[in-house]
């Protein structure tokens, strides 16, 4: 039995993944997101993940509970995901154009940029399997883990690198061995991203997790919260 974190990378998605069985032995793998929400893997009992999950023609409440609770800098890493419609958009272009049309606000370039893995998880997520899947964001988790304060520097940068892993260290004490043979091209946030969805996810078993909002419930009958 295990629980996992994952987050996106430019190659497609780095799993963290936490061994209920075996001591909480930690370890990394690449998988494939849309086979897993698809095929419940055996022994997977819950997965946290850094996407938008459940969407609007408007916006989110939980996005606006969670910059809340964040406060600034570091709320501005919660962004407004796409609409449903734009996510079929050719183009950052077209489909700024079929966001603002849909809600009243254009799409920032972040945005677009996982797009394609937020339709990746749209088409494959059900309401079903929310009572396993449910979407995390790393800076909440990371606020909860760290006594419910912001982190201090930004994620990409050596000194947000450096107090995101140590606050890890406490839960994953190997996740600097993890950092230092991680593949080429995930980040160090990547992982530490997934890592910290990892963390929520033990949480989630145990029944202690938390959301920043209670649920909404989209046209797909889709759960729309972040957990912690």
């Amino acid at each position: 039995m295990f629980v996992a974190g994952v987050d996106g990378f430019r190659g497609g998605w780095i799993a963290f993944r936490v061994d209920l069985m075996a001591d909480h032995t930690t370890s990394v793998d690449v998988v494939d997101l849309s086979v897993l929400l698809r095929e419940r893997p055996p022994g997977l009992v819950c997965v946290g993940i850094d996407i938008p999950v459940g969407l609007f023609d408007g916006a989110r409440n939980c996005d606006r509970a969670a910059r809340k609770l964040l406060g600034q800098p570091r709320g501005t890493s919660v962004f407004a995901p796409p609409c449903r419609r734009a996510l079929s958009s050719n183009d950052h272009t077209s489909a700024t154009v079929t966001n603002l049309r849909m809600t009243g606000r254009g799409l920032s370039r972040q945005a677009w940029g996982i797009a394609p893995k937020i339709k990746q998880v749209d088409d494959a997520i059900t309401p079903d399997c929310q009572r396993w899947a449910f979407e995390v964001h790393p800076e909440v988790c990371f606020w909860a883990l760290n006594q419910r304060c912001p982190m201090k520097h930004n994620k990409k940068t050596k000194k947000g690198s450096e107090e995101r892993s140590a606050l890890l260290r406490g839960v994953f004490p190997k996740i600097e061995t993890h950092l230092a043979n991680r593949l080429p091209r995930v980040g160090a946030d990547d992982l530490l991203d997934a890592a910290a969805a990892a963390w929520t996810a033990l949480r989630w078993h145990r029944n202690e997790a938390e959301c920043v909002c209670s649920p909404e419930r989209d046209e797909k009958g889709l759960a729309v919260t972040i957990y912690y």
